[in-house]
């Protein structure tokens, strides 16, 4: 018997779900009470597309179309509330008004399709009696000879807008958003064009929140008397006039670089988590991306310098071994296991195999090289530090020549340019590098000592990509020019220690840990180009690099003079700015001196292979990287070169 209930229950309860599931698929009706309903077709009755003397709720689907065309017409209207998700098209064509969608109390939109309304007279995409709250990722567009909104409220507009938005009137008042109180946040645009077009139009209390465009060819925010506020992200784009109205209003800027202009301040509280100014009725705030990009630019270029510079054996004369990692070495307890490996001369039978060179000699072991590397290094928006990514490559030519059997030194030559892009489009940053250095390479039995130094100078050339609302377009760039200068030592110890031979392969496995220090200064500078000039002070970059890598590196000799070296890398890499922090600067005549910002330790893994090919004097190279740190920023780089021995 219990049995039998369940199962009539259940029966039951389904035929009371179908309905209900069925309601929700139905296909629109031109007129009705309550509509729950989907379209998926053209559904026109001439002037109106859809009417309901009750709340309707219509999923109007990428194939749909609603529409109302006549004299006074609309695509949906709704005596009471119209909950509304179009990904189609939904519009009024009128020869006196239209309205895309009409209600007599709330309008609850998603929109990723087209809403639109055109009129002789007037044209709204969206009029709501009470409330409109509206989140749009595709197109609301009104159009009217004397009046035109994209969406326009009684009572409160509640906008999330990721799409477009705008309204255009030939010979009357246009306006993207207009309400008697709300809350929009724009990350896409919103328009307004006519004989008056306003952006924004809120009577009451306001709150705008924007990071993309905003344009008004009469105001692009126009605001009542009340508290208001308004928070700039970056990538805001604000043409037009900002007119607040007074009475206690906040401007808040959250990044990016800004030099607005307002009706007046008096009264309102302007606050930032940038470095800002305010000057009478004019604001500037000051994007910090560049100068936390700064110092780990340049420590990617020098490392990428450091990189590139051989580390070739102190006494082989002539011979670099497979990956830089060649030398003498003593006798050994893997010596047998060398012994049988093809392309040795009796002159080397009694040292290990996987650290010579092949079977020749030159006079005095002097060679000349040429290397080039490139990288780019991504880092991820942090707080308020945007996404930058930064390009570096060079070129460098040396030679090395061995002074004794356990020394080698050498010096080289070099330039390249580095560049730094700053999203959304906020800036960028390029350098023109000139370097040199000296090295040299000691070892002792297994071990070596590897020490270098490099020095260079560069020209910089900045810029700013500036949102000034009195501008055409809305954008000035600021730039400045200055010169810098770096040095950088560093010191290596490594370990090289033979695993044997397998298959007609010798293997090396080599630990190495490297210590490297990097100082840099640049000139101060006035940037041009805007009428909120950026003056910065001269700065310092000091950071201190730690590298342990383990490489391990497999050998095959097919003749006495070609030798073709493969190495798989990994290791760990920290690096910390060190010394003071505090950058001057001063903005619209005031004194903004900040941190540098950005993490001041980073540490990360890393990981890598090389190739290298010998035959007889001439040796090709070439390896890749991929260094992913804690900062949420990853380095991928690559070096290639030649080597030619006399």
């Amino acid at each position: 018997m219990n049995m039998l209930r369940g199962v009539c229950g259940g029966l039951l309860l389904g035929l009371i779900l179908i309905p209900l599931d069925a309601a929700s698929a139905q296909p629109c009706q031109t007129t009705g009470t309550d509509q729950t309903c989907t379209n998926s077709v053209f559904l026109s009755a001439g002037a109106a597309g859809l009417s309901d003397l009750g709340t309707v709720t219509v999923a109007n689907t990428s194939s749909g179309s609603i529409v109302g065309t006549g004299v006074s017409v609309v695509g949906i209207v709704a005596n009471v509330d119209a909950n509304v998700t179009n990904g189609g098209s939904i519009s009024g064509v009128g020869t006196s008004s239209a309205n895309g969608i009409e209600t007599l109390r709330d309008s609850n939109v998603t929109n990723s399709g087209t809403i639109s309304a055109t009129g002789g007279m007037f044209g709204n995409a969206i009029v709501a009696g009470r409330n409109a709250n509206i989140t749009n990722s595709g197109t609301i567009f009104g159009s009217g000879g004397t009046s035109a909104a994209g969406i326009s409220a009684t009572a409160a507009a509640n906008v999330v807008n990721s799409g477009r938005v705008s309204a255009f009137s030939l010979g009357g008042s246009a306006y993207g958003v207009l309400a008697s109180s709300g809350t929009v946040t724009n990350s896409g645009t919103i328009t307004a064009t006519g004989f008056s077009g306003y952006g924004i139009l809120i009577f009451n209390t306001a709150q705008v929140t924007n990071s993309g465009t905003i344009f008004g060819n009469t105001a692009a925010l126009q605001f009542g008397g009340s508290p208001d506020s308004l928070t700039v992200l970056p990538g805001s784009r604000i043409i037009g006039a900002i007119n607040l109205g007074g009475g206690g209003d906040t401007v808040n800027f959250r990044g990016g670089n800004h030099n607005l202009t307002f009706d007046t301040l008096a009264g309102a509280t302007v606050t930032g988590t940038t470095p800002f100014a305010v000057s009478g009725n004019q604001a500037a705030a000051v994007d910090l991306t560049p100068f936390a990009s700064n110092w780990r630019t340049l420590t990617d270029f020098t490392r990428g310098v450091a990189d590139a510079v051989p580390v070739f054996s102190g006494s082989a004369g002539g011979g670099a071994a497979p990956l830089a990692f060649a030398g003498p070495d003593g006798a050994s307890r893997f010596d047998d296991a060398f012994a049988a490996i093809p392309g040795l001369t009796s002159a080397y039978a009694g040292e290990a195999a996987v650290f010579k060179a092949p079977a020749m000699r030159y006079a005095d072991g002097t060679t000349v090289w040429t290397r080039g590397f490139a990288g780019q290094r991504i880092q991820q928006q942090d707080g308020v530090l945007l996404r930058t990514a930064n390009l570096f490559y060079g070129g460098m030519l040396g030679g090395d020549w061995q002074t004794r059997p356990d020394l080698r030194v050498g010096a080289f030559l070099g330039g390249g340019k580095t560049r730094t892009s700053i999203d959304p489009n906020q800036g960028a940053l390029d350098s023109d590098l000139f370097f040199g250095g000296a090295y040299a390479r000691y070892d002792i039995g297994q071990t070596f000592l590897h020490g270098a130094v490099q020095a260079g100078g560069s020209r910089n050339a900045s810029a700013r990509t500036v949102n000034n609302n009195l501008v055409a377009g809305g954008l000035e760039t600021a730039t400045a020019s200055y010169n810098g200068w770096y040095v950088s030592p560093e010191a290596t110890i490594g370990q090289r220690i033979g695993l044997g031979q397998l298959a007609d392969a010798a293997y090396t496995l080599t630990p190495s840990f490297r210590l490297r220090y990097l100082y840099g200064a640049f000139d101060g500078y006035t940037e041009a180009g805007t009428t909120a000039p950026l003056t910065l002070g001269s700065q310092t970059v000091s950071t201190l690099e730690e590298r342990g890598e383990a490489k391990l590196t497999r050998s095959v000799s097919f003749t006495p003079s070609d030798v073709l070296s493969a190495s798989l890398t990994a290791g760990l890499l920290g690096t910390q700015r060190v010394g003071g922090s505090t950058i001057s600067a001063s903005l619209l005549g005031q004194a903004i001196p900040f941190a540098t910002p950005g993490q001041g330790s980073v540490w990360g893994g890393f990981g890598g292979a090389g190739l290298e090919w010998r035959s007889r004097s001439v040796t090709l190279y070439s390896a890749a990287e991929y260094l992913a740190l804690s900062d949420r920023s990853n380095v991928v780089s690559g070096r290639a070169g030649l080597r030619v021995a006399f």
